[in-house]
């Protein structure tokens, strides 16, 4: 009896759906149909499972390379894994992809002036240090300055200069480059700063030194193309001579590290697919305390595996749906779209069987700028860039299913906020891949130790996720594939 009950439910449920979502619009090449019904298996109940998990203390801020970081890996791959989504063939069965990054641990350079070596961190610190910096055995000529000072001579080969601050005046970090690039195109081997008020110094731009410094393996680019190094003015007068100064230092060569993407696959009828991308790492530990990012991305990445299970939940009550979905959870997103960018210069499958990107970076909270107005709503961001079709699509699925309030905010081309290059979908968009960027906005608990998971919002968080898989069925059911639009 309760059987009978239960199936006579689901086939109204079945038929209701039909209804609600039929598109008024005849751009839909492909009805909805039954995208309600596989919509409603995603749960507040599961966003908070995962979510607890994913910024818990255990994961230590899931930074990339870590310990952490790892862990959060392996408990990505468990999830597909228990609800049978595939790895990708080209991953061995692994669903790692492994990318490496250079590791610059700043804290290992030590610096002597005439002799007297400085104490790291009480007396000096050093920024954009190059990478494979080596060892300078002998004492090297200090050639002094100030900072206001316009050099006069041309050639600084084998030197080391110091800027003496007499301006009394902490110069920008942009002025600072322009010095260090222009002594560098002239030869010198490392630059020197004096620092005022050195004691100072905020705790937090501290951490962050003693953190290691990443890049991307391979890349020798930098900002900074030879040392630099910050020294307090007290300590740098104590040890500086009348006549002739010399200087030496210490820094310490890279070490490649190594950390994973985490590729979940549901296959199509075609060779086509649609990729729904977040990034789960995050930053660490700050100050000592760990940044567990609740709302960024843990939020994303909750979201993603929601969508996994609903779809692989389909896919095998029958609905095989039009293209392949790749479900894509990167790392080194914090540090400069580490993993997004390796992905797309080494892509499971060819990037032009990708249809569009839909990422999803922060969905679990509310931007304070939102709250006097309609809470419901999302920011999208990128939609309307390389395809008008996929903008239209997107509005007309919000309409026919959850009618959150869209925002385009943040996506236009001016905004100082630049968010459209700050997030892993960048690196599909800029290989000609239409791209859709779901974004909350942020709040003071932004890239702070307080984003947690007490703070986020699961109601509206499971109504953002259920219109991302409804943009998602749509795309990957239709008959022909989004269009680029032409310039």
């Amino acid at each position: 009896m309760e059987s009978s009950k239960y199936y006579y439910l689901l086939i109204i449920a079945f038929v209701s759906s039909c209804v609600v979502l039929k598109p008024k619009n005849t751009q839909y090449q492909t009805p909805q149909k039954t995208a309600q019904l596989y919509s409603n298996t995603i749960s507040t109940s599961d966003l908070k499972e995962y979510l607890k998990k994913l910024s818990s203390d255990e994961f230590e801020g899931r930074e990339t390379t870590t310990k952490g970081q790892k862990r959060a890996a392996s408990y990505i791959k468990d999830h597909f894994i228990k609800y049978n989504i595939s790895s990708p063939t080209t991953l061995e069965n692994t669903y790692f992809q492994q990318f490496p990054v250079q590791v610059l641990d700043l804290s290992s350079v030590d610096l002597s002036i005439n002799g007297t070596k400085l104490k790291f961190l009480e007396e000096f610190y050093s920024l954009g240090l190059p990478v494979n910096c080596s060892y300078l055995r002998k004492q090297i000529v200090l050639q002094v300055f100030s900072l206001t000072q316009k050099p006069q001579e041309e050639n600084f080969k084998g030197k080391v200069v110091l800027l003496l601050n007499d301006t009394n005046k902490h110069e920008k970090p942009v002025s600072w480059r322009k010095k260090i690039n222009y002594f560098s195109s002239k030869g010198a081997l490392a630059v020197i700063l004096q620092k005022p008020n050195y004691k100072n110094t905020d705790l937090r731009i501290k951490d962050q030194i003693i953190k290691p410094y990443m890049k991307v393996h391979g890349n020798q680019k930098s900002k900074a193309h030879i040392p630099f190094f910050i020294v307090d003015d007290q300590s740098l007068s104590r040890v500086l001579k009348d006549g002739a100064n010399t200087t030496s230092f210490l820094a310490q060569t890279s070490k490649t590290k190594y950390a994973e993407n985490v590729l979940g696959f549901i296959p199509g009828k075609t060779d086509e697919l649609v990729a729904i991308s977040a990034h789960y790492d995050h930053l660490g530990y700050d100050n000592g305390q760990i940044c567990n990012g609740a709302d960024d991305d843990g939020s994303g990445t909750s979201s993603l595996m929601s969508i996994a299970k609903s779809f692989k939940l389909a896919h095998d009550e029958g609905f095989v749906p039009q293209r392949g979905i790749l479900f894509l959870a990167f790392s080194g997103e914090e540090k400069g779209l580490f993993g997004s960018k390796y992905y797309t210069e080494n892509p499971a499958f060819p990037l032009i069987k990708t249809v569009v990107d839909l990422n999803i970076d922060m969905v679990g909270r509310t931007d304070p700028k939102r709250e006097s107005s309609n809470p419901n709503y999302i920011y999208l961001i990128g939609s309307d860039r390389l395809s008008t079709e996929l903008h239209l699509l997107s509005e007309e699925v919000n309409k026919a299913t959850v009618n959150l309030d869209l925002d385009y905010t943040y996506n236009a081309h001016d905004d100082p906020n630049r968010f459209y290059f700050r997030s892993d979908h960048y690196n599909f968009g800029k290989n000609n891949i239409p791209v859709i960027f779901y974004f909350n906005g942020t709040h003071e608990d932004y890239h702070k130790p307080t984003d947690t998971v007490e703070k986020i919002e699961f109601d509206l968080m499971k109504t953002r996720t259920q219109l991302i898989f409804a943009t998602a069925w749509e795309l990957v059911n239709r008959e022909n594939r989004i269009k680029l639009t032409k310039n």
